[in-house]
């Protein structure tokens, strides 16, 4: 199969897309090949495509993006199989791959790996820096990918690395049962959320955002309160008899946002963060200290995606909802057209590269 070629969008340089033939990828010992069938637009793909992080995401071009997806293995590297893996199961996958070895992966948290960016040493990190699933085959690490059941299908399952991202950060809050929680921002990790903070417990849930994703957040069940009309820490505190949120999880990215995070936090509370500002943005550091707010960043989804795959499961209705738009990957400027200018009320946008 490695002599054969396959469809795939590469990047080639900046704000450079390629819709182009490449070879099918040969798997390493511990790799699986899978054909792709699902793989869904990504916040930062536009980000890389547009050199926002350029250096690090890609270090180097060509490349192929894409690390939110799901598909079926074809082929298995030489112990693949030992790992219990086999031709035609169903994964879904998720982007980082850690050495293995360093004292960051010892601990469970391969995000943070020490040797990050050192391919020659096994770490990877797909769609980023390693080649990712923006084609029609796609090589992975058997400590990527996860099975999925046969009732999820392919576009839901590509949504679990979003999802687990939203589940390591509610985690990461130190949320119990009871807790209100403040979710500021209605873009899908926020729509995400309001599923994880559910599946553990919250009490009252509230939700920051404006127009048909507030609408969204609404139906799932979180009060919303529009940013674009109401003061959010003041809608909060009204909403908590004046405590404020126990926990908010922010995903706003804003230097706004960021500040209505803090002004809502109740005392004793956690801000839990996963998005990533253009810059580093002021905070309120004397009441972060005189009102013990404990303030969480998160790095993606260390050993979340198996637990998510049953809380997808649950909500298997609201995350079909999500998924506002489908293409074969051959019409990638029409989807990113519609997805990087949010227009027809588009959510998350799914490529379908067999079609």
């Amino acid at each position: 199969m490695s002599e054969k070629m396959m469809n795939a969008l590469r990047l080639n340089a900046v704000n450079d897309l390629e819709y182009c033939q490449v070879p099918i990828p040969a798997p390493g010992p511990s790799e699986v090949i899978c054909r792709v069938e699902s793989v869904s637009i990504c916040g930062t793909d536009p980000h890389i495509i547009n050199g926002d992080f350029r250096g690090m995401w890609p270090k180097e071009f060509p490349i192929i993006l894409g690390h939110e997806w799901s598909g079926v293995i074809v082929e298995l590297g030489e112990k693949a199989g030992d790992f219990g893996w086999k031709a035609g199961d169903r994964v879904c996958a998720l982007s980082h791959v850690g050495c293995g070895q360093c004292k960051m992966c010892l601990e469970g948290r391969y995000t943070l790996c020490l040797n990050y960016g050192k391919s020659e040493l096994g770490h990877r990190q797909y769609g980023h820096y390693s080649q990712g699933a923006y084609a029609q085959y796609m090589c992975a690490s058997v400590k990527a990918i996860e099975k999925i059941p046969d009732e999820m299908d392919f576009n839901v399952a590509s949504c679990m690395d979003p999802l687990s991202i939203a589940l390591h950060m509610v985690m990461r809050s130190g949320i119990k049962p009871g807790d209100s929680v403040l979710i500021n921002g209605a873009g899908a990790q926020g729509l995400m959320s309001i599923l994880c903070v559910k599946s553990m417990g919250a009490g009252l849930i509230m939700i920051s955002g404006s127009g048909t994703r507030l609408e969204a957040a609404k139906k799932m069940g979180a009060v919303p309160i529009d940013y674009r009309k109401e003061d959010v820490a003041a809608r909060v505190k009204e909403l908590t008899n004046g405590l404020g949120a126990k926990r908010v999880i922010e995903c706003s990215g804003t230097e706004v946002g960021i500040r209505q995070a803090c002004d809502a936090v109740g005392k004793g509370g956690c801000i839990s963060m996963v998005s990533l500002p253009k810059e580093d943005v002021k905070i309120p550091i004397r009441k972060i200290v005189l009102d013990e707010i404990d303030l969480v960043g998160n790095r993606a989804n260390p050993n979340t995606l198996a637990k998510s795959i049953p809380i997808g499961m649950n909500f298997i209705k609201e995350i079909r909802a999500l998924i506002t738009h489908e293409f074969p990957l051959s019409k990638y400027e029409e989807a990113f057209d519609i997805f990087n200018g949010r227009k027809d009320n588009s959510l998350k946008v799914v490529l379908k590269p067999q079609l």
